[in-house]
């Protein structure tokens, strides 16, 4: 019922999609008033226009999809009915998020994502590594979180405005940078958090602890697009900021080479691709510093779709191999799993941005769009690298999972098969949109885009790059014996070690974060703050001055009727000797 749902949902989209786009117009309409507190008030309502109809496609479609897979895909899991509702949950609220014509509203949606991804992530609860993979997300995004929080706190004080069509008009007059500074700031750590840019990337590739169709909804529609959304929204904000948007391609920049070195070295089918993911989110991010955010969302639509291809063929191969997800122990699956096989090569032949497929019309625009920025020249070569660097993992994840030797027994040879038809159905409808979208819709995405005059050669380098990377995995996954004798013995070893370990973040964060933190809240504000200072003002010191008080009065209260009766003849006779005049004169009336 809920995928049917989800299809009338995308049909309503595309219908919307086609208004806006015809009509070239934005929707703005009120539900309802929310809340009115004086200065602050609240309308619920919707905001329509070219980057929600487009992000609403997206999300729809790749969720009916997913919704469909998953039917398949988890049909032997008994609490299947739980994680149907956690899917749809996570729908409603990215949909409330990028529909929203308010930062409340879209706090609520950006929020609620962050809650559906915990509940997703461990959804298998019952296993140890999927609770700290959900904790350390739910954490992790916190930070992100509050950074938004205070953005829209100091907006909100301020200017007193809430609405998008209120504060981006007003901002855009007023010469007030500085303050801008910190608002956008405060937005950009809002962004890292969702997006999983470095220095908060680390729960992105853990959240693969659930099941597959969670990470094909999280990486390709909902959740981590947030952030992108949210710097294409506040577009207006950021382009009074120069300095910030120095910062937005430095840090996207750094992300999409960062994270495509780790994936060279990953094991694991699924965090290759979560890896993938954080590489190509640093593409649209650091677009957006170069203030071309229709480019970024043109990437962005087009990435959701061969990355939900990916991710669903993994699924696939996954259920195939009996929940084994370690890429070094299948081999020579094209024969066993085809159709699968042939998904997982256009979906990384489009991630790679190879001629003709969807990829290609964004990510090698992106690149060109960089190159005429001279002054700015880092961005261009750490993304010309992360492209290389994805051309050798996307080859690495095809050679391993389908060409190597066989690396199971017969018994496990004879239970590989492809899914039902609601596990296939998806993956062909994702197929075809991989190979197909971005050719489409650049005509609707890229209007305020001129094309970019460069020399042949040099509109060739995201292509001779891929290729050359693609060229040397194949290479040496044909020869790895010979080559894996070299790492053994040189200076290699020692760069693969740290690759593998993520650049240490995770272990460098705990030693010098977490560790520190630690200590801190246990010797001070739990020893001395809480345990001592508080528990010696507060609970202790009254709970000891009440049973004292006590103690003492209760030497008045012995329970014998001669000590009750003294005492109030005692109160008596002083109630008369002080008031003796008083009855006197009421005794003479």
């Amino acid at each position: 019922m809920s995928s049917i749902l989800l299809f009338i949902s995308f049909l309503l989209s595309l219908f919307i999609f086609k208004e806006i786009i015809t009509q070239e117009t934005n929707i703005i309409f009120n539900i309802f008033s929310w809340f009115n507190l004086g200065f602050l008030a609240n309308d619920f309502g919707f905001l329509f226009d070219t980057l929600v109809s487009s992000m609403l496609i997206l999300v729809t479609l790749v969720s009916f999809l997913v919704h469909l897979f998953s039917t398949s895909y988890m049909e032997g899991d008994p609490h299947l009915p739980r994680f149907m509702s956690y899917l749809s949950l996570f729908t409603f609220f990215m949909i409330v998020l990028v529909t929203s014509n308010n930062f409340i509203q879209l706090f609520i949606g950006w929020e609620g994502v962050g809650l559906c991804s915990y509940l997703l992530i461990n959804f298998w609860y019952t296993r140890i590594q999927a609770n700290k993979a959900a904790i350390k997300a739910m954490v992790v995004n916190k930070i992100g979180d509050i950074g938004l929080l205070l953005a829209i706190i100091f907006l909100w004080k301020n200017s007193g405005l809430v609405f998008y069509n209120n504060i981006f008009p007003l901002y855009s007059i007023l010469s007030l940078e500085q303050f801008l500074n910190w608002i956008n700031l405060l937005l950009l750590i809002g962004v890292i958090g969702k997006s999983a840019q470095i220095g908060l990337h680390m729960w992105l590739p853990d959240a693969m602890e659930g099941p597959t169709p969670v990470s094909a909804l999280i990486h390709a529609a909902t959740m981590v697009t947030a952030g992108v959304f949210l710097i294409i929204r506040a577009s207006p904000l950021f382009d009074s900021t120069p300095l910030i948007l120095l910062l937005v391609i430095l840090i996207g920049s750094l992300t999409a080479f960062f994270s495509a070195s780790i994936g060279l070295t990953q094991s694991d089918l699924k965090k290759v691709i979560a890896y993938s993911t954080c590489s190509q989110l640093g593409y649209m991010v650091m677009i957006c510093g170069f203030s071309y955010y229709s480019s970024s969302l043109f990437h962005l639509i087009n990435h959701g779709f061969f990355k939900a291809l990916l991710f669903l063929s993994a699924g696939s191969v996954i259920h195939a191999m009996s929940n084994e997800q370690d890429m070094r122990k299948m081999g020579n699956l094209k024969n066993l799993t085809p159709f699968s096989h042939i998904c997982i090569v256009i979906g990384s032949m489009s991630l790679m941005g190879l001629p003709f497929l969807t990829g290609f019309y964004s990510k090698d625009l992106i690149l060109e769009l960089i190159y005429q920025k001279h002054y700015l020249s880092f961005a261009l070569w750490l993304g010309l690298g992360a492209a290389f660097f994805t051309a050798f993992y996307s080859f690495r994840l095809i050679y391993f999972s389908f060409y190597n030797n066989p690396q199971y027994n017969k018994k496990s040879m004879k239970s590989i098969h492809e899914g039902n038809w609601n596990l296939i159905t998806p993956l062909f409808f994702l197929l075809i949109f991989s190979i197909l979208v971005g050719y489409l819709i650049q005509h609707f995405m890229m209007v305020d885009i001129s094309p970019v005059m460069l020399p042949t050669f040099n509109k060739s380098y995201p292509l001779i790059f891929s290729l050359t990377g693609s060229f040397l995995a194949i290479i040496l996954g044909y020869f790895i014996v010979k080559w894996w004798k070299l790492i053994l013995y040189s200076i290699l070893n020692k760069i693969y070690s740290f690759i593998t370990n993520t650049w240490y973040f995770d272990h460098s964060i705990n030693f010098f974060v977490s560790k520190f933190v630690l200590d801190y809240g246990f010797k001070f504000t739990y020893k001395l703050i809480d345990n001592q200072l508080l528990e010696i003002i507060g609970p202790s010191s009254i709970t000891k001055e009440l049973s004292n008080q006590s103690s003492f009065l209760s030497k008045y209260h012995l329970g014998k009727i001669t000590s009750y009766t003294f005492a109030f003849v005692f109160f008596i006779l002083f109630f008369m000797i002080k008031f003796k005049n008083l009855i006197l004169l009421i005794l003479e009336k």
